[in-house]
């Protein structure tokens, strides 16, 4: 799904800043989705050019002046059209895996550093997924969404406790990773 479907539908949700959105992206939609500043600004602009969205200046006493971006019907029922599309498919990217599949040519340390590092990052992720449960004015959909990535990140840390070890075994045990290290002392 393309960044301006998910301003819409960001907006659908309540009016918003484009940095209210941006946290949004950041917590809310992070385990499934990612955007920076410089895509949704540009959406939101488009967004309001096609008459999808349009603001208006909320003047500020402790802030500056910030827009506020509200959702049209017309925008509305874009969204939903585009949601009502949207194929019921994954796509997983991640670098992590990227990693895992050449970690033959890693030395072990750095193969241990990496593990640690990715087992904080999925804890860190299930803790604030954790703190989101329960809270008022969440649709089932959020709460289905956050019990998924719940879900996953949960399993993501078990397998990664329960076949770590068997991963640095075998990966001391590999003659190509002997000639790493040899490698790399020689260098």
């Amino acid at each position: 799904m393309r960044v301006k479907t998910l301003c819409l539908g960001a907006l659908c949700l309540g009016d918003a800043t484009g940095y209210d959105i941006k946290k949004l992206f950041e917590n809310a939609f992070n385990h499934f989705h990612s955007a920076s500043f410089g895509s949704i600004y540009p959406s939101l602009k488009k967004l309001e050019e096609e008459g999808h969205v349009s603001h208006r200046v909320e003047a500020g006493e402790k802030h500056p002046d910030r827009k506020l971006f509200r959702v049209t019907d017309e925008g509305r029922a874009t969204f939903l059209a585009q949601l009502a599309q949207t194929p019921a498919s994954e796509q997983l990217r991640s670098e992590f895996m990227v990693l895992l599949f050449f970690a033959h040519l890693l030395p072990t340390e750095i193969l241990q550093q990496k593990l640690a590092e990715m087992e904080a990052h999925y804890s860190q992720e299930l803790n604030y997924l954790e703190s989101l449960s329960g809270c008022e004015g969440h649709t089932s959909g959020i709460d289905f969404t956050i019990g998924m990535g719940k879900s996953v990140l949960r399993t993501k840390l078990d397998y990664l406790h329960h076949h770590r070890e068997t991963l640095l075994a075998s990966h001391q045990n590999r003659p190509d990773s002997q000639n790493i290290r040899q490698t790399e002392s020689s260098s």
